[in-house]
């Protein structure tokens, strides 16, 4: 957690900043009617997401994220800009029917459902 920017001295904030590292996690649940992904996205706006399924068997999440903090410490100020991108390639199995995706935008998490055909008999 980030220490409190307002308080304490310059050199404690920009250990936090390095301490607060972008590792988006991703969730996957599937059973024998779908795949559902929760990705966790903080600072990305759901413009600067973008899902390719083009590749056979695979999903591909990116994402770019662009935020600043600024921090304040008696006359010192520091201006922290923190770029991001992230790119997830998530393999499928064979009866994955990407072409009947869904994507829902949750704020800072997105979950995409991929619907499985049914087994052959």
């Amino acid at each position: 957690a980030r220490s409190d920017p307002s308080t304490g001295d310059v050199n404690t904030a920009i250990a936090s900043i390095s301490s607060d590292l972008w590792t988006p996690r991703i969730e996957r649940q599937e059973n024998e009617h779908c795949i559902t992904l929760r990705a966790q996205l903080p600072n990305v706006p759901s413009n600067q997401v973008r899902i390719d399924t083009s590749t056979k068997g695979r999903l591909k999440i990116y994402g770019e994220s662009n935020s600043q903090v600024v921090y304040k410490s008696g006359s010192d100020r520091i201006t922290e800009r923190q770029l991001g991108q992230i790119e997830k390639d998530i393999p499928l199995p064979p009866e994955a029917l990407v072409d009947q995706l869904t994507v829902l935008d949750d704020e800072s998490i997105i979950v995409i459902t991929i619907p499985k055909a049914a087994p052959r008999v």
